[in-house]
């Protein structure tokens, strides 16, 4: 049973939730497929995809960004360094300070990850057809209200 909250009652919370674990196990399965069959685990896998976002990014940058210490992301990013799929360049002047991107071989590791889900989604936003743009309207608003929310629990 969800917790009381004094402003949405219960049965939409639990509407929210039943909808969301749906969604995100639709919407996963194919990418949790290939996941399977590789040998990176979902939190490095998280790594790969967030510095593919955002190269050059620092571990400090990265463990906030995932929500994770900074010496988890630390372990995350040695690991998949040592493997070849990460790569630090020292910043010059503070050799404390590491950027990060993804190698080739990294690039490629991501790649395998979002081809086949990146046209199972591109299928999904076509078949909702013009009901598409609430759909992302509402997506934005859900991400933007959990970052704030995520924010302040820190």
């Amino acid at each position: 049973m969800l917790p009381y909250h004094r402003n949405v009652d219960t049965a939409s919370l639990q509407r929210f939730r039943s909808a969301y674990f749906d969604v995100v196990h639709e919407l996963d399965t194919i990418r949790l497929r290939a996941w399977e069959h590789s040998r990176i685990t979902l939190p490095q896998l998280r790594v790969l995809f967030q510095i593919r976002r955002t190269p050059g990014i620092t571990v400090g940058r990265l463990s906030k960004l995932l929500g994770v210490t900074f010496s988890t992301t630390s372990g995350l990013v040695s690991k998949l360094s040592v493997r070849g799929l990460v790569a630090r360049t020292t910043v010059p002047g503070d050799r404390r300070q590491a950027t990060l991107d993804l190698t080739e071989a990294g690039m490629a590791e991501a790649a395998a990850f979002s081809g086949d889900a990146l046209a199972y989604l591109v299928a999904v936003g076509e078949a909702l057809g013009d009901r598409l743009p609430g759909v992302v309207d509402s997506l934005e608003e859900l991400a933007r209200v959990a970052r704030e929310l995520r924010a302040t629990r820190r």
